[in-house]
């Protein structure tokens, strides 16, 4: 299920975002009129090699481009390309992982590094994969109230902390430690999710943001940017991965 893209201010955007918890990946057509930057680190996958641009204009091109956090950038337009899009942390999603293997693999690959500390890239493909381990049942426990609440709105730390029993402190450093991310980043990306199926389901911006905690359309939209450098108006929202 989709809905179609709208947007006129970025022709060429023609496709479907898919959103889970901290990941997202585009399918299909790109088109970049600015540069831009955001939180997420990016690889861009394609058949034939596609063109980065950054912020200087020099231009990139490979069948994979890697994009650090926070790097600008302006994607040439492709008529195909695959864009993931993952949180900085230092583990990659298991149901991800297996789609980032032929990134290792790959011969053809272009890097556009981020400023110091945000090196993200680099780093992850020079080191193993890390092995699954099982989640501490406390932030099990936080998670799924996390998702009870969201329809009634974002779970604030501190009622998070409690569910799990923790200190907010603790809870904080616990979470970042096991999980791989902050918790506000996992918030953002579930709520993120919710706002998508909202719009999916039909309901029009404004109702989708205040449904998932946004102040209004536009900070959904302003979200929305930052976080992957498009706006709902130029995107087909895929139905969200769980």
């Amino acid at each position: 299920m989709s809905r179609p893209a709208g947007g006129k201010d970025t022709p060429g955007w023609a496709g479907a975002l898919q959103l889970s918890s901290t990941w997202a990946i585009w399918r299909g057509a790109v088109g970049d009129a600015a540069v831009h930057r955001h939180f997420a680190a990016q690889a861009v996958l394609s058949a034939e090699p596609l063109t980065v641009h950054d912020a200087e204009g020099r231009g990139a091109s490979a069948h994979c481009v890697l994009i650090d956090p926070l790097a600008p950038h302006r994607l040439a337009a492709a008529p195909s390309a695959e864009l993931i899009f993952l949180e900085p942390s230092r583990c990659v999603a298991a149901e991800l992982e297996a789609k980032l293997r032929q990134v290792r693999q790959m011969r053809s690959i272009a890097l556009l590094r981020g400023s110091l500390g945000e090196e993200f890239w680099t780093g992850w493909l020079s080191s193993p994969t890390p092995a699954p381990r099982p989640l501490d049942s406390r932030l099990q426990a936080a998670i799924l109230q996390l998702e009870d609440d969201l329809p009634e709105g974002p779970t604030p730390l501190k009622r998070a902390a409690a569910v799990a029993g923790l200190s907010p402190e603790r809870f904080r450093h616990l979470f970042a430690e096991e999980v791989g991310l902050p918790y506000r980043r996992f918030l953002l990306w579930r709520r993120l999710r919710l706002a998508a199926e909202h719009l999916l389901a039909g309901r029009d911006a404004t109702v989708a943001a205040h449904a998932a905690g946004f102040a209004d359309a536009a900070h959904l939209a302003r979200t929305l940017r930052a976080t992957f450098g498009v706006t709902a108006s130029q995107l087909h929202l895929a139905t969200p991965s769980a």
